[in-house]
């Protein structure tokens, strides 16, 4: 056990991560609540409470230990599911997927989807295939760009004002709830979009298409 503590609490002092003085759930729940009643255009005033984590508790952090590599590092998993922006980060993924539309033009579903848009290409006998692997990608995504994406995007599809800007207001609360706990000490992360968040993995695409149609595309054409 005490190993296993060892390389979680590694993990975090090699990271990009800051002690806090307390839990700042209690404060995080009131701005939720805050956000919640400022928008009236998203949120209806009946469903208030649909999206607010009574009794929240702050989230903690685990490490699963990755047994193929060498020195056993542990994969952190953040447990969001009592978060007090647990609720409101579902309600963020509807949101997205239903005003900001993605291309998905470099998307594929399974191996076999890849396997034959792979075929379709011609090529000749010295074609090189390029992967990326993203490494720590929700730490890495920078919020404050991913924002203006985000606004950008809602203005492309036409999105009245009014919701828009409830979208970015809700948007911007659930980034800022980007803490955890390890044995009772809470840390802030600094950077990017918080693990275990269920919205983290709906931003990232946004921000990854973004990227694949803005500077990507410019080194395969």
């Amino acid at each position: 056990m005490d190993d296993y503590h060892n390389k979680v609490q590694d993990f975090i002092d090699n990271n990009n991560f800051t002690i806090l003085g307390k839990d700042p759930t209690k404060l995080f729940q009131n701005r939720i609540k805050a956000t919640i009643k400022d928008c009236q255009e998203i949120i209806h005033k009946d469903n208030k409470m649909k999206y607010t984590n009574l009794n929240s508790t702050a989230p903690n952090i685990r490490g699963l230990p990755k047994v193929h590599k060498e020195g056993c590092p542990i994969q952190p998993i953040i447990n969001w599911h009592n978060a007090p922006a647990y609720k409101l980060t579902k309600l963020l993924n509807k949101l997205v997927q239903l005003y900001v539309l993605l291309p998905n033009t470099f998307n594929v579903k399974s191996s076999v989807h890849l396997i034959n848009d792979l075929l379709g290409i011609p090529y000749k006998k010295d074609l090189q295939l390029i992967s990326f692997d993203i490494e720590n990608m929700y730490p890495s995504i920078p919020t404050d760009e991913l924002v203006r994406i985000l606004k950008g995007m809602c203005i492309e599809n036409q999105l009245e004002e009014k919701t828009t800007n409830e979208l970015i207001k809700i948007t911007y609360n659930i980034l800022e709830q980007n803490y955890f706990t390890f044995r009772n000490q809470p840390y802030f992360q600094n950077t990017g979009l918080a693990m275990g968040a269920p919205s983290s993995a709906v931003l990232s695409e946004v921000y990854l298409q973004h990227l694949e149609h803005t500077e990507i595309i410019k080194i395969i054409m």
